[in-house]
């Protein structure tokens, strides 16, 4: 992950979706904090572990934009994250995704959820004023304001794509 961040900045790609958790790891944060440092935005899925797990990263370094995922009627997903990584909430279960070879299935998780966030952010062309565009259009689900289980508010649910839609068959959980 920190090789392939480096080569991300060498390259000026200014948003990064990283949808996979691991433990915290002083090389990988490093790589972050430069990564940030030259401002690239980093989204990470915020995980899969439940409200009660200990926090998972690269969500959970301050520098990352953390998502968790919620459900076709905008509810947390009872294994999703919980927390003060959580900067995002977006869908990441009952929707479509393309699947492996041809068609789509059916997927769940945050690992859905981030990158639909990165690519709002990337559309924006990066940057914290892209932040802080897509927290004035996010709609506030929890306690008013920022809170440990939607963070900043929902995001992309024009984005969620019904599974029967597109024929999904099959399930994918990250």
């Amino acid at each position: 992950m920190a090789e392939a961040l480096a080569w991300m900045v060498r390259n000026d790609v200014p948003v990064v979706n990283v949808s996979l958790v691991v433990p915290s790891n002083s090389l990988v944060e490093a790589a972050v904090r430069r990564a940030t440092a030259r401002g690239q935005l980093i989204v990470a899925a915020a995980g899969n572990d439940g409200p009660a797990a200990a926090p998972l990263y690269p969500a959970s370094y301050p520098e990352v934009i953390g998502v968790t995922a919620v459900n076709a009627r905008g509810r947390t997903l009872p294994e999703a994250a919980r927390g003060p990584q959580v900067d995002f909430a977006a869908p990441g279960a009952d929707m479509a995704a393309a699947g492996p070879g041809e068609g789509y299935v059916n997927v769940r998780g945050a690992s859905f959820a981030a990158p639909l966030v990165a690519g709002l952010l990337a559309r924006r062309g990066g940057g914290n004023r892209a932040v802080q565009a897509l927290e004035a259009e996010a709609r506030d689900m929890g306690a008013r304001g920022p809170d440990p289980i939607y963070g900043r508010g929902l995001v992309a649910a024009d984005l969620r794509v019904e599974p029967r839609s597109v024929g999904a068959r099959g399930r994918l959980s990250r």
